[in-house]
């Protein structure tokens, strides 16, 4: 009886895996399309305060001091840093959201409050040079409240070996 039991357990487990990797799998991949949705949530505020941005006609705008950087001449093992100055231009609050290196070599710091029209803000990269060697060209991308959601910023650099 327990064999029987054991097998029955496993085909119930395996249906509820199932049923769970589809469910998963159809969540929609816009959030504010979702019904389930709720709008008190801080995620679905970002998503309907750019969406009314957007149809209003006014969206953030960022500028950035440059967009690549270069360090030069770097010895392994050693850790370095630059900050991109980022100016406002636009007539709404900027808000970064998020900052994703393109390696974990790399680490990013940013300004977390809104930056008001006019004001300015930054970027700031951490490279960690310790395993490299030769050139190295890295990205960050930097994610907003703008039209397109999205920038690459870029630095790079050549290791040379201690």
């Amino acid at each position: 009886m327990s064999c029987k039991f054991a097998v029955d357990m496993r085909y119930a487990l395996a249906w509820a895996f199932l049923v769970w990797l589809v469910g998963c799998q159809t969540t929609p991949s816009n959030p504010s399309s979702s019904p389930s949705t709720s709008a008190t949530s801080p995620a679905s505020k970002d998503t309907l305060s750019s969406s009314q941005a957007s149809s209003s006609g006014a969206v953030a705008k960022i500028q950035f001091d440059k967009m690549e950087h270069d360090f030069g001449k770097i010895r392994e093992g050693e850790k370095v840093s630059y900050r991109f100055r980022v100016k406002n231009p636009g007539t709404v609050p900027l808000r970064i959201t998020d900052v994703k290196p393109s390696c974990g070599c790399t680490v990013p710091a940013w300004t977390k409050e809104p930056i008001p029209p006019g004001g300015e803000g930054f970027v700031e990269v951490i490279f960690d040079s310790q395993a490299r060697s030769g050139e190295q060209i890295k990205t960050i991308t930097v994610f907003a409240n703008t039209d397109p959601p999205s920038h690459v910023l870029r630095f790079r650099g050549t290791v040379e070996p201690k």
